[in-house]
């Protein structure tokens, strides 16, 4: 398809008349030179009046002399369109304003030529869609028809009231001819009034006929051969069904060059939907990366240990969290500038090294040891030491507990049970003697009371045996068998007592004969059941949480750290999983402890009942449980376990009280030995898969990935940096000009946020900007630049410029703020006016809460203020929508506009933005203009306003000021 201006297919035949020169002049020019119309000019060959083929039915109908002059009878002041215009642009003006020629003039006025229907016709084009398009597709139906007897005063009448340029006679129920308005001109020529012939007499044009299945094509080639521009159409039985003339045919091609534009556009919006999700599948998978790296590095900062990351060779800390330092009371700067030895007292600077070689060797290592902190305190220190490779580089990975508390713990607790052991072995300690030989067992008075036998009755080691709680028999047996070769027997067990489960510790001592045979066993027996009762507590409240009965967080460090050294034996792979509860706040808040309580406990039962053997669930602690996955044999076992649990966890909880809750869950899974190779590692790891999962939406579990780490350090330096910026007058407004492009003026602005950096200086908004929105910090900054361009909007309003400021508005501040309260706030502030500041919206930020969203723009509407949809054509681009929202402005996105004159779907489709623009009553801006070329396709398509670096880039305000100051007569006087 061709992009052709009416200059290019003006006839050669331009025939004008001035307004004094006879009638039938113009008739007969007419006739002769078989046109439809002639202009009417002034002196200077401006177009004044136009007369046509239909103006001659008012000849007719009115008995107008054809002596009179033009002037008496033409059209006056005809439409004139310039020469430049676009075929399909002008074709489009004339249907609108329901005209059958149009005026051409040049630049200066001047009349150059006519543009009938028929010139369009023969140069739009679209061969090929006419050929798939059948007359019955475009006819008309119900042709206006008269019959052969009616006069010729009659059928004018009948055409000029009915306004159509042709009429089929007919005789009874048969076509016999056509009379069109070029019909009535020659009649006009030739026959002198009264007009009262019979209109069989005017009825020149011969009559061909069609029938309804014939192509398009075919018919207005038909057309063309025979000279006619109207056909009748014919049914089987040769009955009229209707009629086809060139504005019938002519409209329909112009329908299927519409058609073609939406398919293209259709189809740039299918490639650019696909462009799209795969860039936004990038950005998501970046972000997701990101947040991930933030979320780990928060981690890494809150975690209440210390980690080192320790240079082999200067043993200094390269990286290190708050923990490492704050617990050996230094600054940040004082502990990056220590050596190990500095602050580690059990080992020499020599033993250090020689402790590091081992560590390097063995490639990791856990121990105890003592820090010294700065103001002389000593720290009991649990250590595990990791070597990893960095780019090429061994770096040490330290990661410390402070265990003092622990120690101490221990210690006072070693403290009760060696006093606990003295007291019992005062009491309930029988004696008892045995001969190997004769196999006779002497027992005390209180090893008879612990056995629970009657004193005084013979008792063999046979009935002894018998009391032997079974589990441990065999256990005992072999005790036995391994002391009559080492002489020695120490053991603890259970016994039975009338039905009683009873804990003993025996020793014993071997005698032997000369020949060192042995031939007795002297040996005490202890009652330590209280013992035994107070450990088990000691233990229970040691490793298990004391709600849900599950193991605690020391008890399953300990466990990994076993799991871990028999699965790097046996080759086997460990998945540790951490389950995070989503909403159980709220149904604390909602219900109270004692409900979150039962919740736990429930939520403990299930865990319990999902697991496999050898499998250990924990509470680490509130609303976080662990599973210690051992000897899985694909990665995939884990998230199917994670999928399962999540499931089982989503079902409805039945509590006290008659209340019912639902609750979903986020897991976090990390591998051994894929992700790590120690403990504690393992859990900071799962832990920053967690919160990749609820980042991502929740209800959902992720596998840790190594690329969880850097970004997440840069992404958080920059949000600490960005919190920082409002308050320190960081960030500048930069204004880009707005500019009417049939005029040529600034009629307004796009402020734009900049952020100049005290260090790194200009950071792009690429960067900063989707850090905004992921923390919630845009909405602050959005409302900064709000408050900020009303303020200097104020500025340009009192000094007589009237400007319109647009300022973008992102998805999250739509969806978490009130806008129209912010933007009353700033405008009451600022004191500048509603109607002078517009929002500019995306698409995708319009489809979120659609209804709300709604609401919310025709409130703001209501107060005068403008809105703008950012992006047009990159979204969801629906005209249904269009038509819901209170809009003003589209912008084309730049993306459209690039390759511009020389991309031809890319012409096509802002055509039809434009002109889709227009039909709705909204002005038009066209983003990204650089080149002048852009810019007079744009003008010549009647687009309203355009921006870009054709113009200027984005500016500061005082520079912007300038710009204005070099623009004559800033005072606009218009309504965009």
């Amino acid at each position: 398809m061709e992009f052709i201006t009416l200059e290019s297919i003006l006839s050669s035949i331009s025939i004008s008349f001035y307004v004094t020169e006879p009638l039938y002049e113009a008739l007969k020019a007419m006739q002769e030179h078989k046109i439809s119309s002639v202009v009417v000019v002034d002196e200077h060959s401006k177009p004044v009046g136009i007369f046509t083929e239909h103006d001659t039915l008012r000849i007719v109908s009115e008995n107008i002399d054809t002596d009179k002059s033009l002037g008496d009878v033409m059209t006056p002041s005809p439409f004139c369109i310039d020469q430049s215009t676009h075929l399909h642009d002008a074709y489009m003006i004339m249907e609108e304003k329901g005209y059958r020629h149009l005026v051409v003039v040049d630049k200066n006025g001047i009349f150059v030529g006519i543009i009938t229907e028929g010139d369009f016709l023969r140069h739009i084009g679209f061969e090929e869609l006419n050929k798939i398009n059948v007359v019955a597709d475009v006819m008309s139906k119900t042709p206006f028809t008269v019959s052969d007897n009616a006069s010729v005063e009659e059928i004018v009448l009948l055409m000029k009231n009915q306004k159509s340029d042709y009429v089929v006679l007919m005789s009874g129920a048969k076509p016999v001819g056509i009379v069109s308005e070029r019909d009535i001109l020659h009649y006009c020529g030739h026959v002198k009034k009264p007009y009262n012939k019979s209109i069989l007499n005017l009825a020149n044009s011969k009559l061909e006929t069609i029938t309804k299945d014939l192509s398009l094509y075919e018919a207005t080639a038909l057309m063309t051969r025979r000279g006619v521009h109207q056909l009748i159409v014919l049914d089987e039985n040769q009955e009229l069904v209707g009629s086809l003339s060139r504005h019938d045919i002519l409209r329909a091609v112009h329908g299927n060059y519409f058609d073609f534009l939406i398919g293209l556009i259709d189809n740039k919006n299918s490639v650019i939907s696909k462009l799209e999700k795969n860039k936004k599948e990038l950005k998501n998978e970046k972000e997701i990366i990101n947040t991930s790296k933030l979320k780990y590095q928060k981690l890494f900062e809150s975690i209440h240990d210390g980690i080192l990351l320790i240079d082999t060779v200067t043993l200094k800390a390269v990286e290190f969290n708050y923990a490492a330092h704050h617990c050996l009371g230094y600054t940040a700067e004082e502990f990056a500038n220590l050596t190990i030895s500095d602050y580690q007292k059990n080992e020499s600077p020599e033993e250090i090294n020689s402790h590091i070689d081992k560590i390097k060797q063995s490639g990791s290592d856990s121990f105890e040891t003592v820090h010294h902190a700065k103001d002389g305190r000593l720290i009991d220190t649990f250590i595990v030491v990791s070597v990893i490779n960095i780019s090429g580089t061994n770096y040490m990975m330290a990661i410390y507990r402070d265990i003092s508390e622990q120690k101490a713990k221990e210690k006072e607790l070693y403290q009760k049970d060696n006093d606990f052991n003295t007291a019992q072995a005062l009491a309930h300690v029988g004696s008892w003697k045995f001969n190997i030989r004769t196999e006779v067992l002497e027992f005390s008075d209180e090893t008879y009371r612990i056995f629970g036998i009657e004193i005084g009755l013979p008792v063999s080691y046979k009935i002894l045996f018998e009391h032997i709680y079974h589990e441990d028999l065999e256990m005992v047996i072999r005790a036995w068998e391994e002391a009559m070769s080492t002489r020695y027997y120490d053991m603890e067990h259970r016994i039975i007592v009338d039905g009683e489960i009873r804990w003993v510790r025996e020793f014993a001592k071997f005698e032997a004969d000369k020949h060192e045979n042995v031939t007795n066993v002297i040996g005490t027996t202890q009652e330590i059941t209280q013992r035994k009762l107070y450990e088990n507590r000691l233990e229970t409240l040691a490793n298990y949480d004391t709600l849900t009965g599950l193991v605690n967080r020391s008890y399953l460090v300990s466990h990994l750290q076993k799991s871990i050294k028999q699965a790097d034996r046996t080759n086997k792979q460990i998945a540790l999983l951490i389950f995070d509860l989503d909403r159980f706040k709220d149904i604390n808040d909602s219900y109270g402890h004692n409900a979150g309580d039962e919740l736990l406990k429930q939520v403990a039962d299930r865990f319990s009942m999902r697991l496999r053997g050898g499998d250990i669930v924990s509470r680490l602690g509130g609303d976080e449980f662990a599973i210690i996955l051992k000897d899985i044999t694909n990665t995939e076992d884990a998230g199917r376990i994670a999928q399962e649990m999540i499931e089982s966890l989503s079902a409805e909880y039945k509590l006290s009280g008659g209340i019912s809750v639902h609750i979903g869950s986020s897991v976090g899974i990390v591998l051994f030995p894929d992700n790590a190779k120690d403990a504690f590692t393992l859990l900071q790891y799962a832990d920053a898969a967690l919160y990749k999962a609820k980042a991502e939406g929740r209800g959902i579990y992720c596998y840790y990935t190594d690329e969880l780490t850097d970004l997440a350090k840069k992404r958080l330096k920059c949000e600490e940096h960005l919190r920082k910026a409002v308050v320190n007058s960081e960030f500048e407004v930069y204004y880009q000009p707005q500019v009417h492009i049939k005029s040529g003026r600034i009629l307004g602005a796009e402020a734009l946020i900049r952020w100049n950096h005290p260090e790194r200086g200009m950071v792009s908004p690429a960067e900063f900007i989707p850090i905004a929105e992921d923390t919630g910090l845009i909405n602050e900054i959005g409302e900064w630049i709000l408050n900020e361009t009303c303020r200097q909007g104020k500025i340009w309003l009192d000094l007589g410029y009237r400007l319109v400021l647009a300022v973008n508005l992102s998805a999250h501040q739509v969806r978490y703020t009130n806008v129209p309260l912010i933007v009353e706030k700033a405008l009451k502030k600022s004191g500048y006016h509603a109607d002078k500041l517009e929002l500019e919206l995306t698409e995708s930020a319009l489809m979120q809460r659609e209804e709300e969203t709604v609401q919310m723009l025709h409130t703001l509407r209501a107060k005068g203020i403008r809105l703008a949809i950012d992006d047009f054509g990159t979204g969801y681009s629906s005209l249904s929508y269009l038509k819901r929202f209170p809009i003003d402005v589209l912008k084309i996105d730049k993306s459209f506009i690039d390759d511009i004159p020389y991309e031809s779907d890319d012409m096509a489709i802002v055509t039809a933005i434009i002109a889709m623009g227009k039909a709705l009553n909204f002005q038009v801006l066209a983003e990204g203009v650089e080149y002048a070329e852009q810019l007079e396709f744009l003008k010549e398509k009647r687009c309203t306003m355009y921006q870009g670096y054709f113009k200027s880039e984005p500016i500061p305000a005082k520079e912007f000021e300038i710009l204005l100051n070099t623009q004559k007569n800033c005072e606009i006087d218009f309504i965009i």
